[in-house]
């Protein structure tokens, strides 16, 4: 049965490779090198020594940390001077003085400026320093009279200093209108002279010319306190009240230059009737008296005009009759109240 059990295949010495001196060795080697080997070492992983010299010695400390130094400042460079580029003897004496006579000129320009230029008794001032004296200065200079006349002006009439730039224009109308009125007045006394000596007192003359001159010195004034003033308040303070005075006083101007145009006989006015009654006897005086019925036409016209148009700025302006009469009773209160002041002071 021991002849059975044998392998037939097996080799007679029976010899394990795995004990072959060569293989033992090779693999013992290679155990014990695994266990030694540390891969965090320097130079070779089989040196036990080499590997424990390194793990005992300790890692260098970093450098220390140098904090920068701020920069030096920069020192700022001296002013620019004249002297400085030309130092010395070097400086060019050309353009060194022609820059002193500049500025001595410039002075004395100054001064002439802040002084006034005297001219004999008189003392000229320049443009801007002549309009502010006009602006602080404001006593009455209308109407102008002579020095030697007892009566002093009674308003202060400037139009460029008062009235506002926009309505220096329709100012300046009514101006030139009232010193027609003076002039259309005054040729009609002159013309009503003539009539009377021409005719010799006939044709109710006389009495037109007295008439003629009453209305010369009683409605040139009336003209200049009663619409022109007025006006010329309202244009400055922008009043309601003024205007609406100016255009009740106004048109009844309007109606008195209608009136004179016509001419009746007796009125004191050289109108038309008047002149076709002394052109018949007199042609001269005749056609001076046409002439003054002319003027009165175009007086009445131009009124017409400028009334149309001061009623258009009114309503554009948005003035109201309302506020007028505000204005009126504040005025009134206002008047009283220093009647009132004034009684009290003079019982005291």
């Amino acid at each position: 049965m021991a002849a059975y059990e044998d392998n037939p295949f097996a080799d007679p010495t029976d010899v394990n490779p795995f004990e072959d001196p060569s293989v033992t060795e090779a693999t013992g080697g290679a155990a014990k090198g695994i266990e030694d080997f540390n891969p965090f070492a320097e130079g070779d992983p089989s040196d036990s020594a080499t590997t424990t010299s390194v793990r005992d010695t300790k890692p260098e400390p970093p450098p220390p940390v140098v904090k920068p130094t701020p920069p030096e400042p920069i020192p700022e460079p001296p002013p620019y001077s004249f002297d400085d580029q030309y130092p010395g003897d070097s400086v060019p004496i050309t353009q060194h003085d022609e820059l002193e006579k500049r500025t001595t000129k410039d002075a004395e320009s100054q001064q002439q400026l802040q002084q006034p230029i005297i001219a004999g008794k008189d003392v000229l001032l320049l443009p801007e320093k002549r309009r502010a004296e006009k602006c602080l200065d404001r006593t009455n200079n209308f109407p102008p009279l002579p020095g030697f006349c007892p009566c002093k002006p009674c308003f202060y009439h400037n139009i460029s200093v008062d009235i506002p730039p926009n309505n220096k224009a329709k100012v300046k109308m009514m101006w030139l209108l009232f010193w027609m009125l003076v002039a259309v007045w005054s040729l009609n006394t002159i013309g009503a002279l003539a009539a009377l000596i021409a005719l010799n007192g006939d044709n109710d003359t006389g009495e037109s010319f007295g008439l003629s001159l009453l209305f010369l010195v009683l409605f040139v004034p009336c003209a200049f306190i009663c619409w022109y003033w007025p006006i010329y308040k309202a244009f400055r303070s922008d009043s309601s009240m003024w205007f609406m005075f100016f255009f009740f006083v106004f048109f009844l101007q309007i109606v008195s230059f209608i009136v004179n145009a016509i001419g009746i006989q007796g009125s004191g006015s050289m109108g038309f009737i008047f002149s076709l009654q002394v052109i018949g006897k007199n042609k001269p005086v005749g056609v001076m008296c046409i002439f003054v019925a002319a003027i009165w036409i175009v007086c009445t016209i131009l009124s017409i005009v400028f009334f149309i148009r001061i009623h258009r700025y009114y309503r554009s302006s948005g003035l109201t009759y309302e506020q007028a009469q505000k204005e009126f009773a504040n005025t009134r209160a206002a008047r009283q109240a220093g009647q009132a002041a004034g009684q009290v002071a003079g019982q005291a």
